[in-house]
């Protein structure tokens, strides 16, 4: 399959040690992908802490990914202190949310991982 044909993805994640390898991993199960396959942008918080997408969303949107990951965890979030799981969740949705409507031509998966493993949610194409 050449470069052209083959699927490509994005995943924006939070950089925490203790969940990024399993959100990548639960992200590839999910989509097919392989760990060449597709772009990541990571920084505590995880998708959740860009106001707006980013150059790196829109580049890799722009270069082909299709199958684009929206990424949080629980269990105590150094880019959000002190907030519950429940709250982390629920900006993770809203932001996953509104990626989906800003790349339609994608289809979207939300990841919210926590210490018994990662929650995947394929919120489709728009």
């Amino acid at each position: 399959m050449s470069d052209e044909e083959r699927p490509l993805g994005f995943l924006q994640l939070c950089a925490e040690r203790r969940f990024h390898r399993a959100v990548m991993e639960a992200f590839e199960r999910e989509t097919g992908l392989k760990e060449d396959e597709y772009w990541i942008e990571a920084r505590a918080g995880g998708a959740p802490s860009w106001a707006d997408n980013t150059k790196t969303a829109r580049n890799a949107h722009g270069n082909g990914a299709r199958l684009m990951g929206w990424a949080a965890h629980g269990d105590i979030c150094l880019g959000f202190p002190g907030e519950s799981d429940a709250a982390l969740r629920q900006r993770l949705e809203k932001v996953a949310r509104r990626r989906a409507n800003e790349f339609p031509r994608a289809t979207h998966v939300m990841l919210f991982a926590v210490p018994e493993g990662v929650e995947v949610t394929r919120l489709g194409r728009r």
